[in-house]
Parts: structure tokens; C-alpha cells; sequence
């Protein structure tokens, strides 16, 4: 995320120090080679996990947004992709792949929807869709929940800044729900 630079600065400058021995008492300062924005943008995939299913430029021409960072993680079946903008830590977009399940879509809507959800047609075996209002130090968030062809559950959520307006988020609904189309596995 934006703060992985400065982690891996402080990384750095830690290590330098640490290697100055007690005959060495000037201060070692430690300048980045370029700045941030000129650093060469790894593809979102090089992340591992739920991030070899987009890329950058797919996801700026799907939902508008272009995102240059992106972290991975998977537990047993259960892999995740988050994306991120160099300048703030939202928006962000955040996608999730449950490798397989038994559930029907009967089991699904009763069991994963939220209670305020909304039900999708068209996606996959069961869809839902969900917005939440803005909590903490981010904006709103709109959420797509759905079960795969493929018996997989995936999830897809976008979460604003804390200035977007009600119009940001109905325009989100429509462009989160053709990725999530675009994500959706099937059988074939």
C-alpha cells in the first residue's frame, strides 16, 4: 500500500545505521533514487494470491479508477487481492476467492447475504449487493457478493474516500457489478 515505501525507506535506514560502527559517528542519510511516482509500476499479479485475475489497466477501464499497488494473501482455500492508489489509502478495491464450496444458491443467499443486501440477477449462481455508509476515516463502500459457475464464492468491494457524494456510489453499483461479471468464473 502507500505506506509500503515507507517501510521499506525505514527498512533501509535502519540497516544503514546498523552497520556504522562506533568509529563511524557521522550521520548516514539515506535519499530514494527517484520518487515515488517514478518508480516502475509492478503489475498487480506480480502480488500472487486473487491478483493474477486483473490487472491495472483492466480495472481502470471496468470502474474508471486507476490503482498502482496491490497485496495478496492466502489462507487454505481463501485468496485475496487488495489495490491501491499511490497518494491515499482509499480508494481502495478489494477482491475475494473462496476456491469452492457445496453451497447451493439457495445456501448462499440464506447464509452470505447481508441482511441489507440487495439480490443480483444475472451474476453467477446468486448474486447480492450491499453499500454501507462511510465508518472510521473512509468514505462509503459497495460490496458484490456472489456464487460462481464454477462453485466458487467471490467477493468484490470498493471503498471510497471520505468526500464521495451519493452519486459517486450509484455510479459505483453499476460499474462494480460488470467487473465482477468479468471476474466471475464458470464452469467452462
Amino acid at each position: 500500500m502507500p505506506t509500503r515505501l515507507a517501510a521499506l525507506g525505514a527498512a533501509v535506514l535502519f540497516a544503514v545505521s546498523g552497520c556504522s560502527g562506533p568509529a563511524d559517528e557521522a550521520a548516514t542519510i539515506v535519499t530514494p533514487s527517484a520518487p515515488a511516482e517514478d518508480l516502475a509500476e509492478l503489475p498487480a499479479a506480480s502480488a500472487g494470491g486473487a491478483c493474477i485475475l486483473w490487472d491495472y489497466d483492466f480495472i481502470e477501464q471496468t470502474i474508471g479508477i486507476r490503482f498502482a499497488v496491490a497485496a495478496a494473501d492466502q489462507i487454505e482455500d481463501t485468496s485475496t487481492c487488495v489495490v491501491q492508489t499511490m497518494s491515499a489509502a482509499w480508494p481502495d478495491l478489494a477482491l475475494s476467492v473462496v476456491e469452492t464450496t457445496t453451497a447451493n444458491a439457495t445456501i448462499f443467499l440464506d447464509t452470505r447475504m447481508p441482511a441489507k443486501a440487495t439480490k443480483l440477477t444475472g451474476l453467477g449462481r446468486a448474486g447480492y449487493r450491499v453499500n454501507a455508509k462511510a465508518s472510521g476515516g473512509h468514505g462509503p463502500t459497495v460490496e458484490i457478493g456472489w456464487l460462481s459457475e464454477a462453485k466458487q464464492l467471490q467477493t468484490l468491494r470498493f471503498t471510497f474516500a471520505k468526500d464521495a457524494t451519493a452519486a459517486d456510489v450509484k455510479g459505483m453499483n453499476t460499474k462494480l457489478l460488470e467487473l465482477a461479471k468479468a471476474l466471475s468464473t464458470t464452469n467452462g
